[in-house]
């Protein structure tokens, strides 16, 4: 088995040099390391925006179902028939 090993690289041509290609290897690694921050960080930010945006948008809902809220209770009495008639209906 070490035998194929050794003489794999011989099969590529005498040019091929051990120290290069570890050094292509080392550079390749610190690019997939850079991009995997990089994506990393990208996908905090956005989360982080997300969170705040569904925040603010819950925040809002609330402030408008306080300030309407006969209006909130009627809207849900509504859904809650409609729901309950949908509901008997296909249960018959």
């Amino acid at each position: 088995m070490w035998g194929f090993a050794e003489r794999k690289p011989a099969r590529f041509g005498s040019d091929l040099d051990l120290s290069d290609v570890y050094d292509q290897l080392d550079t390749l690694r610190g690019y997939v390391q850079d991009l995997s921050q990089s994506a990393g960080k990208n996908a905090s930010r956005s989360y982080g925006r997300a969170r705040d945006f569904a925040s603010d948008t819950a925040h809002e809902a609330e402030d408008l179902m306080k300030d309407n809220l006969a209006a909130s209770l009627l809207l849900t009495l509504g859904f809650g028939v409609a729901i309950g008639y949908l509901i008997s209906r296909s249960s018959k």
